[in-house]
């Protein structure tokens, strides 16, 4: 895949992925808990913070492997039109313009992920 399609891809994703900071501590969570099994033997078993993380993990590293036409066909082909021009937006500094089109297509998430971006920035 030519690098110029790679970049609409991965901001896409990131614009698509569920914000990581507000619902995970800091640190990886807890630390797993102690359970016992039938036999009596304590097992361990990862916290939930522990399982959110991987899970987050896992579908970030399912979106970034998606496919052009995969990508369409589970976001619809007007959305991925969309994050291209917003993510070309953010891409020359113009965030302001590129949260507003978010907004006004009615992608609160979209423009979410733009606004945190920028401020990465």
């Amino acid at each position: 895949m030519r690098a110029d399609r790679l970049l609409p891809l991965v901001v896409f994703a990131a614009f698509m992925a569920a914000p990581v900071a507000a619902q995970v501590t800091g640190g990886g969570g807890a630390p797993p808990t102690a359970q016992q099994n039938a036999g009596g033997s304590r097992i361990w078993a990862p916290s939930p913070n522990q399982q959110l993380s991987r899970f987050e993990r896992e579908e970030q590293a399912r979106r970034l492997s998606m496919t052009d036409e995969e990508v369409e066909a589970e976001y619809g082909a007007e959305r991925m039109e969309l994050a291209n021009r917003v993510a070309a937006l953010v891409e020359q500094g113009q965030c302001r313009e590129a949260r507003a089109m978010a907004n006004e297509a009615g992608e609160r998430q979209m423009a979410l992920r733009v606004r945190q971006t920028c401020r990465a920035r």
